[in-house]
């Protein structure tokens, strides 16, 4: 894909100097401040469409600079014949998740698989299996829950207690996506293809409507690329930020959405459910699960489907 430059103001320039990535996050005290420096970055890049990703950790490569690969990608060392491996994996999870979905609704299947990125997207979104897709929302609030519940999760919290004090920061990234003209966008001149879930998924998933939910990765994505940095989503950074973990941060104006609507159950969401049982039975067929609890039934005979297909070794 291509790199962008980021257009900041003074303070942020100053900060940042030469490269967003290689830099520290920028800090911010409240979440109204950081609304309130968004709307101007907004602004600055009005050619560009913002998206936004909340992490736990600040994940960095040997140069130093911040990463944000799709899932697939983030080993260190990817041999071709197993990136091969995964897109056969991929192809065989679409069908099948193809295949649940007609169960319980036939037009929301046929939907779905109309385009190949359609299902790799609910896979991702899902966190089913590794797919060359990267979670976005376009909401600022989901990306600081996401983000917080996460650095909570990293040092030992439990998602319903309430965020405490301390020095931990979560972070939050500002990308620079091309506009998106329809659902599923290709903009082969930027290299990047953009999946709106709310647009893209059938009314079975839900989740995606409470996280205001977008997925993106390289056109013509492929096991076959000449140079891995290229796939990495730093190359859009325009910002980064550090936000506490701490409730002060909320500053009394909004709160973090609450987990039970930020990953609806399996009662609410019925493609969280199937989902689910997909990814159950992937990890029963990779021998990484021997007992897989409730509805046993149902990921057992994945589990057979999946071993008949041979799509692990």
């Amino acid at each position: 894909m291509r790199e962008i430059t980021p257009q900041l103001n003074e303070k942020l320039k100053a900060h940042f100097k030469d490269s967003v990535a290689k830099a520290d996050a920028y800090p911010m005290a409240t979440y109204t401040d950081l609304v309130r420096i968004i709307a101007e970055l907004s602004y600055l890049n009005r050619n560009k469409c913002l998206l936004f990703r909340g992490q736990g950790r600040d994940f960095r490569n040997k140069a130093g600079a911040s990463t944000l690969y799709p899932s697939l990608y983030r080993r260190t060392a990817i041999a071709k014949p197993s990136l091969e491996h995964d897109f056969s994996v991929l192809k065989e999870l679409s069908s099948i998740l193809i295949e649940e979905i007609r169960k319980v609704d036939r037009r929301s299947a046929e939907e779905v698989k109309k385009r190949l990125c359609i299902p790799w997207a609910i896979l991702q979104h899902y966190q089913v299996y590794e797919t060359p897709l990267l979670d976005l929302t376009q909401s600022i609030r989901a990306a600081c829950s996401f983000a917080l519940d996460e650095v909570g999760k990293i040092y030992g919290e439990t998602q319903n207690s309430p965020l405490k004090g301390g020095d931990e920061f979560a972070f939050v990234y500002v990308l620079g996506l091309p506009y998106m003209n329809s659902g599923i966008s290709i903009d082969s001149q930027e290299e990047i293809i953009s999946l709106r879930l709310l647009s893209a998924c059938p009314s079975l998933a839900l989740r995606p409507y409470f996280q205001d939910a977008f997925l993106a990765g390289t056109v013509d994505i492929t096991d076959n690329y000449d140079d891995k940095n290229e796939l990495d989503f730093n190359r859009r950074l325009i910002a980064k930020f550090a936000i506490p973990n701490d409730d002060a941060f909320w500053n009394g104006s909004v709160h973090k959405i609450p987990n039970e609507l930020l990953f609806l159950d399996k009662d609410n969401d019925l493609m969280y459910k199937i989902c689910s049982y997909i990814h159950l039975a992937v990890m029963q067929a990779k021998e990484l699960l021997f007992e897989s609890g409730e509805n046993t039934k149902e990921v057992n005979e994945l589990t057979t489907i999946l071993r008949k297909r041979l799509i692990f070794r």
